[in-house]
C-alpha cells in the first residue's frame, strides 16, 4: 500500500504540468477574443476614424473593426463623407468600403518593418464631384498662369555643326539603379468596385464605371493581371461593355497594356502608366489611327462624315494634384462632308487642337476649310465653370445668309461681318457665361440668346 502513494503524487504533478503547458494557448485565445470585443466598442472605432480624418480632411465613419492571425486586420463600413459644402447636394459619401482587409507579413512586423502581403477591398465606391476637382484646381493654381505655347507648325530643324578636329568625349553611361531584392508580389484585390464622376448640376453621372473586379499588383516582384469592367458610361450613355484590360507591374510602375476599343465603329487604342511614387504620377495615351469616320449627328439638323479622320490624345500629371494635370488633343480630317442647316458642304481639310493647363481647358484652334464655306472657332473653359467661345462662318454673302436663317429661324436680318473682298462675308457667334448658364450672341452686333441646359 505504501508503494502506491508516490505514484498518485506523480500523477497529480503531471496534471499540474499539463495545465501549465495549456495556459499560454488559452491566454492567447482569451486575449484574441477580448481584443476583438474591445474593437467593437465606440472608442477604438472613433480613434481609427479620427486617424483617417486627419489624413484626408474628410468626416469619416467606421462601423466596426476586427483582426485575426490568419486573416489580418479588417475595417467594416468605412465612409468618407463629401465636403460640407457639397454634402446636401450630393448625399452619397465620397468613398465607401464595405470591408477593407489588410493581410500583413507578421514576421516583418515583429522585426519592426510594416510589410503588407495584400489589401482586399469589398465593394469600394468612389463618388467624385466635379466641383471638388474645380476647387482643388483653383486653390492650388497660380494666380496668373502662363498661356500655353501654340503648337509649332513644323518640328524645329537642328543646326548643322561643322566637323570637329577631334571627336567629343563619350559621356559615361549613367550608373544602373540596383533592382530591389526579390520579394513576393503585393496585391490590391477589388471586388465589385465602382467609380462615378458627378456634378451638382446634373442628376446623371458625367462618367461612371458601375463594377470593377480583379487584382492590382502594386509591390514586390514583377507580375501581370487583368481586370473585369462591366461597362463605361458618359452622361448616361454606355460606350463600352465587358472590358478586360491587361496590367503589368514592374517596380515602381503599373502599366495598362494597349487596349483596343471602339466607339461608333471607330477603333482606337488606349494605354497608360501610373507610378507608385509621391503624388502618383500618371500618364495616359489614346490614338485613333487614320480611318473613315461614320456619319455623326450634329445640332441644327447637321451631319458629319469624313473619309480620313485621326486623333491623338495624351494626359499626364500627378493624380493627387489636379493643378499639375496637362492634356493635349489633336484631331485631323481630310475630305470631310458636313450638312449645316440643310446645306451640304465638302471640306478639303479640318482639325482642332485642345490643351489642358493649370485647370484651364482650351480648344485653341478649330477649323474646317473649303472654297465654298469655312468654319473657325475656339473655346475656353475655366476651373470655376466659366466658359467663353468664338465661332466664325465664312462664305459668299447670299449662301451665308441662307445658312444662318435656317439655323436660327427667328433671326430675320443676320448681322454679317464684311471682309476684305465682297465675295466673302463672315457670321460671328460668341458664347459666354458658365457651364450652367450660357449666352449666345448671334452676329457681331446681333441679339443675345439665353441657352439653358
Amino acid at each position: 500500500m505504501e508503494s502506491e502513494a508516490p505514484i498518485g503524487e506523480k500523477r497529480r504533478g503531471s496534471r499540474h504540468w499539463k495545465w501549465l503547458a495549456l495556459a499560454p494557448p488559452i491566454l492567447t485565445v482569451f486575449a484574441f477574443m477580448l481584443s476583438n470585443l474591445l474593437l467593437l466598442t465606440p472608442w477604438p472605432r472613433g480613434w481609427i476614424a479620427a486617424k483617417i480624418e486627419r489624413q484626408t480632411g474628410l468626416k469619416t465613419r467606421v462601423a466596426s473593426a476586427s483582426w485575426s492571425p490568419w486573416g489580418g486586420a479588417s475595417l467594416h463600413g468605412i465612409e468618407l463623407l463629401q465636403p460640407a459644402t457639397l454634402r446636401a447636394a450630393i448625399p452619397s459619401p465620397l468613398a465607401r468600403i464595405d470591408t477593407l482587409q489588410v493581410a500583413p507579413v507578421w514576421r516583418a512586423w515583429l522585426r519592426g518593418r510594416l510589410e503588407v502581403r495584400s489589401i482586399s477591398l469589398d465593394t469600394p465606391q468612389l463618388v467624385i464631384p466635379l466641383e471638388l476637382l474645380s476647387h482643388l484646381t483653383q486653390s492650388s493654381a497660380p494666380q496668373t498662369p502662363a498661356p500655353p505655347a501654340p503648337p509649332a507648325a513644323q518640328p524645329p530643324v537642328a543646326a548643322v555643326q561643322p566637323p570637329a578636329a577631334t571627336p567629343p568625349p563619350v559621356a559615361a553611361a549613367p550608373p544602373q539603379v540596383p533592382a530591389p531584392p526579390p520579394q513576393p508580389t503585393g496585391w490590391i484585390h477589388l471586388k465589385n468596385a465602382s467609380f462615378s464622376l458627378v456634378s451638382v448640376r446634373s442628376k446623371t453621372p458625367l462618367f461612371e464605371i458601375p463594377k470593377i473586379t480583379g487584382s492590382l499588383p502594386i509591390a514586390g516582384d514583377p507580375a501581370q493581371s487583368a481586370l473585369k469592367i462591366q461597362s463605361v458610361s458618359f452622361s448616361g450613355n454606355t460606350l463600352f461593355t465587358n472590358l478586360s484590360p491587361a496590367l503589368e507591374w514592374k517596380h515602381p510602375i503599373l502599366s495598362l497594356k494597349p487596349l483596343e476599343l471602339k466607339i461608333h465603329d471607330c477603333g482606337f487604342i488606349l494605354a497608360g502608366k501610373i507610378g507608385l511614387l509621391t503624388g502618383l504620377p500618371i500618364q495616359l495615351e489614346a490614338k485613333l489611327p487614320q480611318q473613315t469616320l461614320p456619319p455623326v449627328t450634329l445640332p441644327f439638323d447637321g451631319l458629319l462624315e469624313s473619309e480620313t479622320f485621326a486623333v491623338n490624345a495624351a494626359f499626364r500629371g500627378l493624380l493627387l494634384a489636379p493643378p499639375s494635370w496637362q492634356g493635349d488633343l489633336v484631331m485631323e480630317s481630310l475630305a470631310t462632308s458636313m450638312r449645316i442647316a440643310g446645306h451640304d458642304v465638302k471640306f478639303d481639310r479640318g482639325g482642332a487642337v485642345t490643351v489642358l493647363r493649370g485647370g484651364q481647358l482650351s480648344c485653341v484652334d478649330a477649323r474646317m476649310i473649303s472654297d465654298e464655306l469655312s468654319l473657325l472657332g475656339n473655346v475656353t473653359l475655366l476651373g470655376d465653370g466659366r466658359a467663353a467661345a468664338a465661332f466664325r462662318l465664312v462664305a459668299a454673302p447670299a449662301n451665308l445668309e441662307s445658312i444662318v436663317k435656317k439655323a436660327f429661324p427667328t433671326l430675320h436680318s443676320p448681322s454679317l461681318t464684311p471682309l476684305g473682298t465682297p465675295q466673302r462675308s463672315a457670321f460671328d457667334l460668341a458664347a459666354f457665361g458658365n457651364i450652367n448658364q450660357l449666352f449666345l450672341q448671334l452676329g457681331r452686333d446681333g441679339p443675345i440668346m439665353n441657352l439653358k441646359n
